[in-house]
């Protein structure tokens, strides 16, 4: 059970590193559509941490607090900085879209392991949205051409 907690706990810091990285965007976009997209996938990975914070209490584990290494640390999220203070929303997008594929990543080896049914079910809905949210990005290629 303490490689299932250890595999749980580090989607948790996955989804602190999307949900700060997705926030940090919402707020460097001029582009209304986006930030109101970059807000609703932060509150989603939120949504996503306490949930699975929930499953490592339920399995006897402490859940993690935090993200990465306290902070954005994946390639993608970590150079969304230089994009927001260029205020460049081309680059924003790019950047959302390579942190999002590293969540899709997380969320993917994570499923090779063995979780119990309730934990299973949970991460292959949380990697679909992901997956989801990760095409939806794409769709706004027109804008990242246009900007």
């Amino acid at each position: 059970m303490d490689k299932i907690i250890h595999v749980l706990n580090d989607l948790i810091a996955t989804c602190r590193d999307s949900e700060e990285g997705f926030g940090k965007a919402a707020k460097g976009t001029r582009i209304q559509i986006l930030r109101d997209r970059f807000m609703g996938i932060a509150r989603q990975r939120a949504e996503f941490a306490d949930e699975l914070a929930a499953h490592v209490g339920r399995l006897g584990g402490q859940p993690a607090e935090s993200g990465h290494l306290s902070g954005i640390q994946e390639r993608g999220w970590r150079e969304l900085e230089e994009g927001i203070r260029r205020r460049d929303d081309a680059i924003l997008l790019a950047e959302c879209e390579e942190g999002e594929e590293n969540t899709l990543r997380h969320y993917e080896q994570a499923l090779t392991h063995d979780f119990p049914p309730p934990e299973r079910a949970m991460v292959e809905r949380h990697r679909l949205a992901v997956q989801e949210a990760l095409l939806e990005l794409r769709s706004f290629e027109p804008l990242r051409r246009a900007g």
